[in-house]
């Protein structure tokens, strides 16, 4: 799996994150099954303390002497049986509790001496612990009231619960301490660590296959839209995507998909571009060196030859410029100088620049327009232009008028240019404002593709249609105001 991969990072950051969550739920559980074990610990000290401080105070009279000031004798052999016989109650009152602890006792007098008058099977002494207990209980310097007591004791952790009784009786008994080692505990606790570590683990590595699986699933989509991609790169346009995909990307292959059809439809306009306009230039340039040849050679008349000639030159010089504007017109280089001018001064404007063809022609043009002024945002050079290319072409194809109408529509100026003429044929509709294109009874031109570029380009729209009468144009733009 290489590292620059959307499948490594969707991997990589999910490691991160079940390793984080591993720590932190390690941490925290810890934390908290510590402080509960604590708390509970405590409780179950307590709870036997209570009993065993029941037992020691109800029993104890029986068994020692109730001067605090007079040590007590050697037991004698009865009494060392009766002895005995209520440090086995106090025992037992330690394991009544089901608890985990190992608890043991301590009962020392006012004076802080131990109440044993017997060895009792221990593995720790009872003075050495003692110690400790009295070393943690001056830190606290409280005697008076029960403590809870947590300290170190031969690298073994204890818990311990002081109480003090010297109140309860008048028998000399001072304290009861309960302590036990929570090693038990502590057991319990690894082994619940342990099984959570092995889910932990078991998870982790379910999650691991399942992030995996996901970001194959993730980056398949975007391979596939390489491949295509680099399909698309090599002019291969035919072949569309066809997968399944989620919400997420599927407006993003359909976009690829129409992005596709587009650069299809662009590069075969392309090459039927280059095409007519070769053939748009051979003709021209055939024709003018038969002629040059000719006169070269004497069989042709040198002044129809050149007549001829320079036609043709002038044919090619208006295909030129008209190339040359179009490019134009398509960069950023040639910008356009808008400022408002008045919508019917600008088509009386091209009407009459257009008067001396159309007389040429035998064709009257028929201006309706509104009375009222106004006022567009266009640059005046290129729309004329527009408007020129428009009305010229209808004059080309006229049988005696062409006929431009203004009207409002909607807040947009809606002109109409229309003439008498044969109209067009349904199968050139479609492409005639395309570069060079040449209908069944057209010429190879570029002025309805100037029109239409420079229309859009005054955020316009432009169609063409068959009328009762002829073709039919019809412009639509936005008005500035009306007066």
């Amino acid at each position: 799996m290489k590292k620059t991969t959307i499948k490594w990072r969707i991997f990589k950051y999910n490691l991160i994150i079940i390793i984080m969550l591993i720590i932190l739920t390690t941490i925290i559980f810890n934390i908290a099954i510590r402080l509960y074990f604590e708390k509970d610990l405590f409780m179950q000290l307590n709870k036997i303390a209570s009993n065993t401080e029941h037992i020691a105070l109800e029993r104890g009279p029986d068994f020692f002497v109730k001067s605090e000031k007079i040590p007590p004798p050697p037991p004698a052999p009865q009494n060392s049986n009766n002895l005995i016989h209520f440090y086995f109650m106090l025992d037992r009152s330690l394991r009544e509790s089901l608890t985990v602890l190992n608890a043991d006792y301590i009962l020392l007098d006012k004076s802080k001496n131990i109440l044993t008058p017997f060895p009792r099977e221990s593995s720790i002494s009872s003075t050495d612990l003692l110690k400790q207990i009295n070393e943690t209980m001056n830190k606290s310097k409280e005697f008076s009231t029960k403590n809870y007591l947590k300290f170190y004791f031969s690298g073994t952790e204890y818990i311990a619960i002081v109480k003090p009784v010297s109140e309860k009786n008048s028998f000399g008994l001072g304290w009861i301490i309960i302590y036990s080692s929570i090693e038990k505990v502590k057991q319990l606790q690894l082994g619940i660590n342990i099984i959570l570590s092995i889910i932990l683990i078991f998870s982790s590595l379910i999650i691991l296959i399942f992030s995996s699986t996901l970001s194959k699933k993730i980056s398949a989509p975007f391979s596939a839209l390489s491949k295509h991609i680099r399909s698309i790169a090599e002019r291969n346009f035919d072949t569309k995507i066809n997968m399944s995909v989620d919400d997420e990307l599927r407006e993003f292959v359909n976009n690829i998909n129409i992005m596709s059809e587009k650069l299809e439809i662009y590069d075969k306009a392309q090459k039927t571009f280059l095409q007519n306009a070769s053939h748009e230039f051979r003709t021209p340039l055939m024709s003018i060196q038969s002629y040059a040849e000719g006169i070269k050679y004497q069989v042709v008349d040198a002044n129809n030859a050149a007549d001829i000639i320079i036609d043709e030159s002038k044919r090619l010089t208006h295909l030129v410029e008209d190339l040359l504007y179009l490019s134009r017109l398509n960069t950023i280089d040639d910008n356009y100088h808008y400022s408002n001018l008045d919508f019917n001064d600008l088509i009386k404007s091209c009407v009459r620049r257009m008067n001396a063809i159309t007389i040429h022609n035998n064709i009257k043009i028929i201006l309706n327009r509104i009375n009222e002024k106004i006022e567009i945002n266009a640059d005046e050079e290129k729309f004329s232009r527009a408007i020129t290319n428009i009305i010229s072409n209808c004059i080309r194809y006229a049988a005696n008028v062409v006929i431009l109408t203004v009207k409002v529509v909607d807040n947009k100026i809606l002109l109409t240019i229309s003439d008498d003429g044969p109209g067009f044929e349904k199968s050139d509709l479609p492409n005639i404002f395309e570069r060079f294109y040449k209908g069944k009874k057209g010429n190879l031109g570029l002025g309805l593709s100037i029109s239409k570029n420079i229309i859009e380009k005054h955020k316009g729209t432009i169609t063409a249609k068959n009328s009762n009468l002829g073709a039919l144009f019809m412009i639509e733009l936005p008005i500035i105001k009306i007066t």
